[in-house]
């Protein structure tokens, strides 16, 4: 295998730990201990000046003293003696370390020591793990570069789990053995190497065959955006459990890891374009890695599973409708090989009740679960029970499960629909036969939702392909920094392909007439006075049905609020929409589409997506949308032109990708989906402030 830049921090031939200890309990035993616990068989070079021998070797004084300059150097030390240590590595040339302590001095002078040492590193080309971190492992070395003990046995597999945070590292790491490692990290401070680095030396090991992140911000977004896209490539899913969602967590996130948590809208439109998996806890976690990691690939078809309780079956369907995750439909032959299986009374469907009266349970589960399976309609299979150790039936299920295996190359695992049952020993015998054992009900089925929402993405069509349109006059209106009027952002808009009500702008009580004459009516009548929210103030008036009508109610606003006005043609019915973009400092231009009007602040009904994208991703958005049943013309709603309504939002994000860094917002509320296309009704567009 071609050699990596990170080879040196993560896979070194030689270690050499500063701090080492001979005192039991200690940071510096630790260390020792953990770097050959699971048979790292590379030199191991104990350096403190206190100590002559450890563990029936020399220890060494310095780095200096060093019988060889080692690959990469655990630096163990208290804050305060870290920069010293680092500054003996980078003169003897070593490539790479790790540093455990937080560094962070009283009274430092500036800059202040981390960023002193990320300097010093960058200028040597060193990559460094931490500072403030909890060290790594890599499983195919036997590799611990650890700074507390932890137990042993961790299995080598096809997870690699990237976490900026510690306890989230030693969740995974130190208690799930049913999960297998290509490598464990916990990232710190990242001074120098961050979660893109991570991943791309994760990319490049064959053995990884999914990626497990705990994020609370991403320092390096354009080479994290790259690594996403390698990982795509290579058809290698990334799972993320993204913390700083809300705006309190999100202000602990700033105050945990000195960095910006960043606009969880971005973080949410990079993970779509990537295909990234979302999932919301540790557990959830869990069990989406332990399916992701097996080499047996998702079938077509939706999900199918068999059960030993009419009762728990019960509940998995209730809990698989409350996820939107659907089972697969079974076709005559599956369900005439099945009733041959099956006791008397029980029905040959998906989900499948299987219990029986005990007789020959291996064969018969294996060929039920094997049936099911096979079935053209069926991705993948479960079969769901309450197994645990020294339980006869469960064995059994077991070892069903396992002969089922081979009558099927699809993915198979078993099941707890209670998290809590010790079932060790089954889950090290499924392992053996590359099965997953999945604890927890409403876990497995969010994994199966996940796995096959994954193939669902790598069998996308790649987008069309188009050009950005010009947008070098727009781009020039925002630099002056300026804000737009309604009517000079609808302006905009309209120059894009995002059409609006025909309008005209007033200036005083003259202009009136004629501005009405060049209208059908009914008309609205709005306030031009530069107010955000013009409802609040008493600042629009709907349906004005003739010219008495309009002058009325414009002599009543132009006395609170001033002559300037804008008079539209009223807009048919339709469902309000509220299309919008942000610029984010770190992704780029991101596209937001949410439920409209009033209603935008309350639903909490939104996506997002990095533009610029296609009409088919823009339907695609909308479908995930709980307002798509009224584009629809559900309850006597307007049914919307969808295919224009797309193409429009797709107009939209190829506006925003031309306009870039220039635009800070822009906000169309509402954008209104009628029978005959969508109208912008109310548009804000926000330059972006130079510097």
């Amino acid at each position: 295998m071609a050699e990596h830049r990170l080879d040196n921090l993560l896979a070194p031939r030689s270690v050499a730990i500063v701090g080492a200890s001979d005192r039991p309990g200690s940071t510096g035993r630790a260390m020792m201990d953990m770097a050959r616990l699971d048979g790292y068989e590379g030199p191991v070079y104990a350096v403190n000046p206190r100590l002559e021998g450890l563990d029936g070797a020399r220890c060494y004084p310095d780095l200096a003293a060093l019988p060889e300059v080692p690959e990469h150097v655990v630096i163990g030390v208290a804050s305060r003696f870290v920069e010293q240590i680092l500054d003996q590595a980078i003169a003897l040339g070593v490539r790479s370390a790790t540093i455990f302590a937080a560094c962070y001095l009283e009274g430092d002078e500036h800059p202040a020591l981390p960023q002193r040492l990320r300097n010093k590193a960058l200028a040597a080309g060193m990559a460094l793990c931490g500072a403030n971190c909890m060290g790594f492992y890599t499983p195919r070395m036997g590799l611990r570069v650890a700074s507390m003990p932890s137990p042993p046995g961790l299995r080598p597999g096809g997870i690699a789990w990237i976490a900026q945070s510690g306890s989230a590292f030693g969740a995974l790491a130190h208690n799930d053995r049913r999960l297998g490692f290509s490598l464990c990290v916990s990232t710190g401070m990242e001074l120098v190497t961050t979660v893109a680095d991570y991943m791309d030396w994760a990319l490049a090991q064959a053995e990884t065959r999914v990626i497990g992140l705990f994020l609370e911000t991403v320092r390096d977004p354009q080479a994290f955006m790259r690594a996403l896209e390698t990982a795509q490539a290579a058809r290698i899913p990334v799972v993320a459990l993204k913390v700083g969602r809300t705006e309190r967590s999100a202000q602990m996130a700033v105050s945990h890891t000195g960095a910006i948590a960043g606009n969880d809208a971005a973080y949410a439109a990079v993970f779509r374009r990537y295909g990234v998996t979302r999932v919301a806890d540790m557990d959830e976690m869990a069990a989406t890695l332990a399916l992701f990691d097996t080499p047996r690939q998702v079938a077509p078809g939706r999900l199918g599973t068999v059960h030993d309780s009419g009762g728990e079956r019960e509940l998995v369907v209730d809990l698989a409708e409350e996820i939107g995750l659907e089972f697969a439909e079974l076709g005559p032959a599956t369900r005439t090989e099945l009733a041959r299986h099956l006791d008397p009374g029980l029905t040959p469907e998906n989900p499948l009740d299987a219990y029986g009266t005990g007789h020959d349970v291996v064969a018969r589960n294996a060929a039920m679960i094997a049936a099911l399976v096979n079935d053209p309609a069926v991705a993948m299979g479960f079969f769901m029970s309450d197994p645990r150790d020294g339980y006869g039936y469960a064995g059994q299920y077991t070892e069903g499960l396992i002969r089922a295996a081979g009558m099927t190359g699809k993915p198979l695992a078993l099941v707890t629909n209670y998290s809590m049952t010790d079932e060790r020993e089954f889950a090290q015998q499924l392992l053996r036969h590359g099965l997953p054992l999945i604890r927890g009900t409403r876990n497995a089925l969010l994994a199966a939702r996940h796995v096959m929402a994954w193939r669902d993405h790598l069998a996308r069509a790649p987008a069309a392909a188009s050009s950005l349109p010009e947008a070098g006059a727009a781009r020039a209106r925002l630099a002056t920094g300026a804000a737009l009027s309604e009517y000079e952002a609808l302006e905009m808009l309209a120059g894009f392909g995002i059409d609006s009500p025909r309008m005209v702008r007033i200036d005083g009580a003259d202009d009136l007439a004629a501005a009405l004459a060049r209208l059908r009516f009914p008309v609205v009548l709005k306030t031009a006075a530069g107010h955000a929210h013009k409802s609040d103030v008493g600042g629009v008036v709907l349906n004005l049905p003739d010219a008495g009508a309009a002058q009325a109610a414009y002599e009543e606003m132009a006395a609170r609020l001033g002559p300037k006005a804008l008079v539209a043609e009223m807009a048919p019915k339709g469902t309000e929409l509220a299309l919008g973009s942000v610029w984010d400092e770190g992704f780029g231009p991101v596209v937001l589409i949410s439920a409209g009007g009033v209603l935008v602040e309350f639903l909490g009904d939104s996506v997002a997506a990095l533009a610029p994208f296609d009409a088919a991703e823009a339907l695609r958005l909308l479908r995930e949308m709980r307002v798509f049943r009224l584009l629809q013309g559900v309850r006597g709603a307007e049914t919307a032109d969808l295919r224009a309504l797309a193409e429009a939002i797709a107009a939209f994000s190829r506006m925003v990708a031309s306009l870039g860094e220039a635009c800070a917002e822009i906000d169309i509320n509402p954008l209104l989906c009628t029978s005959e296309g969508p109208l912008a009704l109310d548009g804000l567009i926000v330059p972006r402030k130079a510097g």
